[in-house]
């Protein structure tokens, strides 16, 4: 990044908001599945990154109304 117009060195908070907006993703590239329980589509979260090869349902309701 640049120095400001007032020569001073760019603060923190712009710093951390360019590093955010390099990790960000749009939702439209995150893999999908369909739930194994309602049938609907749903993409990927980072909670599941280790274990995405394992997931089947959509949310804990899903996956206890299979039980039942």
């Amino acid at each position: 990044m640049t120095r400001s117009t007032d020569g001073q060195a760019p603060s923190w908070k712009a710093l951390t908001d360019v590093i955010a907006m390099a990790k960000m993703r749009k939702k439209a590239n995150l893999p999908q599945k369909t739930c194994a329980a309602c049938g609907r589509p749903f993409a990927w979260r980072k909670k599941w990154s280790r274990v995405w090869q394992d997931v089947r349902y959509c949310s804990e309701r899903c996956k206890n109304r299979r039980a039942t």
